[in-house]
């Protein structure tokens, strides 16, 4: 065993948790294994040169700045006297972020190295460089996984990987082209959400012939193995989602696929499922009522309307009504509970109430949300795209899919920052560029959205650790009074630097005119109330950050009504893997699992003991699995309401958790405004990490 490794372990050796040996064991981790094994350069002049020919750094990079400002931002880099805080931060990031020799004997970058070509291949300035170089050395955000791992490098993957694909529609044509599609991002690291909502169903007709089709399974299938053939050259595995409506006459059977006493050859191996639930099944559920699901063929016949152009609140009863559309009739409690009872087997399927997500939807006159991404944070309107026949190209419908543009504000650093502001100022400016810089020719849909959209989106980490290093309980009145002001000031800071953009570029996103935006719906509770600390616990938190207040918020608006706003969307906070680590933070603003976690890779054993973990925070440190999951809840809640898109909110319980108390949490989150629900996690169950959406 590594000595590093070794002394890593010690911190669980004894009758109690010792963090000194987390810290030894980085000393000897940095003294043994990674000072002795990177590349030194002469100078920076000869490690640019010596990178960009081994074909590692990509040169039209440097070619934008001047040699001194590319100088000055290595400069501001080292100034910055960086230092890991875990073992466990710097063995993430030295194992799966800095860039070795080919034969992984050796690094050619440190921290400090990574993170300057990052913010010069991110940057529009040299100016903005060293800033942007600034925020990524301190922590105060930190892009997602893609973005820094592959900014600045030559022949490397893309800066996003993550998509949502709204292209499956009801010809064999489009459904082709979608795993084709699929196919081309997974083979690229990319995690992929399908909706299939529009598939006709089992046993439907087809030209005519009765009974015929193989229904949403067979397709589903289909991306599940395609999932697992591309999967970035065995480098990463496969990773995507369907979502698929509970009025779907199919559901059931596609739900089914996720349970454990599946049939293997039914079972979805890799392929994760969400449900999307519209407002008139709820109601069906809380009034104890039989619901009908529909054949989606037999409606779009009588109908003419797509499956997902249905809206089900106010259609409903005139199609369940009509005799002539195909339908089957269902418990719409026992639908509910068998997706609790799928859910403590196996953690799916994720859950998207649409009509949550539509009430908070700016752009309704683009489109409707019907679908999430694999992360169930992404909630953004979907065009359907048509395709056609080899040669009959000319007559394809390209619509609108998603591609998701994510970073973090690390809560710990921005608010240690003195200034939210500035900080998010420089991470919507940097997603900007992502946005700017990504263009996925492979799939139109993407690209056009990309375009013409350009959303990005927000997030935050390290919710939990902040709160327990400022001697907060977690779903605390202070803690959700903190979550709420916070949320609100890093929304406006957002949206005003949005609104910079636009009016200095001139760029103003397609579907402003006409949106919740323009015409300030948007923003109504803003103009309403101030959204300022009323605790003086709180207060002390922030204490020198100048706060929006009402007036800060009117006149933003005005200029928004202007000006207009460069990106569609700008927040969602997505759950955030081992980013968390090297920004020593617990993960995204979900409670903690373990105040000392334990994970193993590569048949070793790492340990991680929680940011600022000692005998007064322990008990600030609530495990999530002894939490009441309604503080889990009350805790997404305050956030979702600054939060334009969504927010991956993971339930957790204990192996003995009934179907019942499940449904509760289901109707709590509903009765919240929540608009997604992503794993439900079992204390004695494991369930696989999103792999390719964590930031």
């Amino acid at each position: 065993m590594d000595p590093w490794i070794e002394l890593n372990n010690k911190v669980l050796a004894g009758a109690t948790v010792d963090t000194r040996h987390d810290l030894d064991a980085l000393q000897v981790y940095f003294r043994d294994r990674v000072n002795p094994n990177t590349a030194v350069f002469g100078s920076l002049d000869e490690k640019i040169r010596s990178l960009t020919e081994q074909g590692i750094w990509d040169g039209s990079v440097f070619e934008r700045y001047t040699p001194a400002e590319v100088q000055a931002v290595f400069d501001e880099a080292d100034a910055q006297q960086f230092r890991f805080r875990s073992f466990m931060g710097a063995y993430k990031f030295y194992s799966e972020y800095a860039t070795m020799t080919p034969d992984r004997s050796r690094w050619l970058e440190r921290y400090e190295d990574r993170m300057a070509i990052t913010a010069l291949a991110r940057a529009d300035s040299g100016r903005e460089a060293l800033e942007l170089v600034h925020h990524l050395v301190n922590q105060t955000f930190t892009p997602a996984t893609p973005t820094l791992m592959n900014s600045g490098k030559a022949n490397t993957g893309r800066l996003v990987s993550c998509f949502l694909l709204q292209d499956c529609t009801d010809n064999l044509d489009s459904i082709t082209k979608t795993l084709s599609f699929v196919a081309e991002l997974s083979k690229g690291g990319g995690g992929i959400g399908v909706d299939v909502s529009n598939l006709r169903a089992r046993g439907e007709s087809l030209r005519g012939i009765q009974n015929v089709t193989k229904g949403v399974m067979g397709v589903a299938k289909m991306l599940d193995n395609m999932l697992r053939y591309a999967d970035q050259a065995g480098q990463r595995p496969g990773a995507g989602a369907i979502y698929l409506s509970v009025m779907h006459a199919d559901f059931l059977d596609t739900l089914n696929a996720k349970k454990i006493a599946t049939d293997e050859d039914a079972r979805l191996k890799t392929l994760s499922v969400g449900a999307t639930i519209p407002d008139v099944f709820m109601d069906k559920v809380r009034a104890g009522e039989d619901i009908y699901q529909f054949y989606p063929h037999s409606l779009w016949q009588e109908t003419g309307q797509a499956f997902t152009s249905i809206d089900w609140t106010r259609d409903y009863q005139a199609l369940a009504d009509n005799p002539r559309i195909r339908k089957k009739r269902v418990s719409a409690r026992r639908v509910l509970e068998d997706i609790a009872i799928t859910q403590g087997e196996s953690g799916y399927p994720y859950l998207l109430f649409e009509g949550n997500a539509n009430r908070a939807n700016p752009l309704p006159n683009v489109g409707s949300i019907k679908m999430s991404n694999l992360c169930s944070e992404i909630l953004q309107p979907t065009l359907p795209s048509t395709f056609h026949a080899y040669g009959q190209e000319h007559r394809d419908v390209i619509g609108l899919d998603v591609s998701c543009n994510l970073a973090s504000l690390v809560i710990e650093q921005t608010v240690a920052s003195g200034d939210i502001g500035r900080v998010v100022r420089s991470a919507v400016r940097l997603l900007d560029n992502v946005a700017r810089s990504t263009s996925v020719h492979e799939v139109p849909a993407v690209k056009k959205a990309n375009e013409q959209m350009r959303s990005i989106g927000l997030g935050a980490m390290g919710l939990h650790s902040f709160l327990a290093a400022n001697e907060l309980m977690y779903g605390s009145p202070e803690a959700l009074e903190f979550v709420d002001v916070f949320f609100a000031a890093a929304h406006y800071h957002a949206r005003k630097t949005s609104m910079e953009i636009a009016r200095d570029t001139g760029f103003v996103f397609a579907g402003f005119e006409g949106s919740r935006y323009h015409s300030g719906e948007h923003f109504q509770q803003y103009l309403e109330q101030d959204f300022l600390p009323k605790t003086p616990e709180v207060a002390r938190l922030f204490h020198g950050h100048v706060l929006p207040t009402r007036a800060d918020w009117q006149q933003l608006v005005q200029d928004i009504q202007q000006f207009g706003l460069a990106h569609s969307f700008v927040m969602a906070v997505a759950p955030t893997g081992s980013i968390s680590y090297v920004s020593h933070a617990s993960a995204s603003i979900m409670p903690i699992t373990e105040k000392v976690e334990t994970r193993t890779s590569n048949k070793a054993r790492t340990i991680y003991p929680m940011p600022h973990l000692n005998e007064t925070t322990e008990w600030y440190y609530e495990e999530a699995y002894d939490l009441d999951q309604r503080r889990v809840l009350d805790t997404v809640a305050a956030a979702q309401r600054h939060v334009d898109q969504g927010i991956s909110c993971t339930l957790f319980v204990p192996g003995t958790v009934t179907t019942r108390t499940l449904q509760r949490y289901y109707l709590y989150a509903y009765r919240l405004g929540l608009k997604t629900l992503y794993y439900t996690r079992l204390r004695k169950t494991s369930v696989q990490d999103c792999l390719s959406c964590v930031v």
